[in-house]
């Protein structure tokens, strides 16, 4: 049996364990025969920054240098541990200052200027998050009129800084949704109806643009549903229905499991997907998320080592080998 652990917030691990689920899929172009069906990206980013965002704003952040210390130590030594890793067995080559910039891709760096972002709120607007949520949904609307917009590809996927300012709407609607979750009512039914609702909007909106039937400058509207897909996968995610799933002894570790190794999973995923097991399709979406999972356990692990050893206690093999 797997070691029992303080009490943890069911519906944040719930949706943090989807989004690696949609972020690990969005990746599989590969593996599937109609490389479409590799999607998911965007809504799992949306989940885990959102799930970032409701955690960090349920206690007092300090000051400034010990909030981002946190963040730092929670962050870094599984950057640093991947480093490692990545350049033994895949033969990445980066320096450190690249490792620092940019180790974990555009995901580390984003989520750590965020990080500040959501501080500075935290200290001036505390009591005023639905007019700091405006607030930065109207400079996205502004910024959103001067980015570059590509006939054939969507700001979803750009690699530009306008999609850390996107995902910071999704931080602050967590943190509203954290200070207020006494006060939100969730059912199943509705909920599940919503979120497959809002999902078929967005996709539906984005294949418009694409298609042409809806201009590119039309494109931002389609944040509305995909505000409204995370919001009603969090109502969804502590219901009574998912909570039970939660509480089941394999469905719930496995649930645990997935959801603590979000970051993990989004670090060693792009060196390990291959095509090798396409003849045994669906089979090489497990076998290869598996794969993924396993490799994300071990990262976890070196990750807990290389940060006790600089640390003054005795090294705590149990913790270090905790599944979640």
């Amino acid at each position: 049996m797997l070691p029992k652990k303080k009490e943890r917030n069911i519906g944040i691990d719930i949706l943090k364990c989807i989004a690696a689920i949609l972020i690990t899929n969005s990746n599989f172009e590969v593996l599937y025969p109609i490389s479409s069906f590799a999607t998911g990206g965007t809504m799992g980013n949306s989940l885990f920054f959102f799930a970032s965002g409701f955690t960090l704003f349920l206690k007092p952040l300090g000051r400034f240098d010990q909030y981002y210390k946190k963040r730092i130590r929670r962050i870094y030594p599984t950057v640093f541990a991947w480093a490692i890793l990545s350049t033994i067995f895949f033969n990445n080559t980066q320096n450190i200052i690249q490792i620092l910039l940019y180790g974990g891709g555009w995901f580390i760096t984003c989520i750590m200027v965020l990080y500040v972002f959501l501080f500075i709120v935290n200290r001036t607007m505390s009591n005023k998050l639905i007019l700091a949520w405006s607030i930065s949904f109207l400079i996205i609307l502004v910024w959103f009129l001067f980015i570059d917009k590509r006939s054939n590809a969507s700001f979803y996927g750009d690699d530009s800084y306008f999609r850390w300012g996107f995902y910071f709407l999704f931080m602050l609607l967590g943190s509203i949704c954290g200070v207020y979750q006494h006060k939100i009512k969730h059912r199943f039914s509705n909920n599940l109806l919503l979120v497959l609702l809002c999902i078929l909007i967005f996709y539906g909106m984005l294949y418009s643009v694409r298609i042409n039937v809806m201009p590119r400058q039309m494109e931002i509207i389609s944040i509305i549903p995909l505000l409204g897909m995370t919001f009603y996968f969090y109502k969804l995610s502590n219901t009574k229905e998912l909570k039970y799933l939660y509480n089941h002894r394999f469905i719930g570790d496995v649930i645990k499991i997935v959801g603590g190794l979000c970051l993990e999973i989004y670090l060693v995923q792009h060196d390990l997907i291959t095509d090798k097991m396409n003849d045994f399709f669906p089979l090489n979406l497990i076998g290869m998320f598996l794969i993924i999972l396993i490799s994300a356990y071990i990262l976890r692990c070196t990750a807990r080592l290389f940060s006790q050893i600089f640390s003054q206690q005795n090294l705590n093999y149990q913790e270090i080998f905790r599944f979640y």
